[in-house]
């Protein structure tokens, strides 16, 4: 399973992520009902056939992220660190809406605690 996709609805977000191209994309809202169900799929991923991304910028861009999302995606977020730490070439590209200071400022909370690289992307 070198490939997992899940498409997104209202509270949930597009999920996308491809070993063989080193492509990793978690896009939209995250309040779902069952957090475990949306985000235990991506670690589990992470845990296997994650392992051989590389040369890859994370793409991570949330409209808003509840409190058990926020724990779910920094988990996510340590497993790619612990990938970087192992000496692949991973980015995490942090994009938020301009006028969204709280994700942004998640974001900055985000990249001090973790040793894999930020990009922070304003979008519109």
């Amino acid at each position: 399973m070198s490939y997992y996709k899940k498409t997104g609805t209202d509270d949930t977000p597009d999920i996308l992520m491809d070993a063989d191209l080193s492509v990793f994309q978690m896009i939209g809202n995250s309040t779902p009902e069952d957090v475990n169900k949306i985000y235990d799929p991506v670690i589990s991923w992470l845990n296997t056939d994650g392992a051989h991304i590389n040369n890859c910028q994370c793409k991570m861009f949330f409209r808003y992220l509840s409190s058990a999302s926020h724990h779910k995606v920094f988990n996510i977020l340590n497993k790619l660190n612990e990938l970087y730490l192992n000496n692949r070439k991973l980015t995490v590209e942090w994009a938020y809406e301009k006028i969204d200071d709280d994700m942004l400022r998640l974001g900055l909370d985000f990249a001090s605690i973790l040793d894999i690289p930020f990009e922070f992307s304003p979008r519109n």
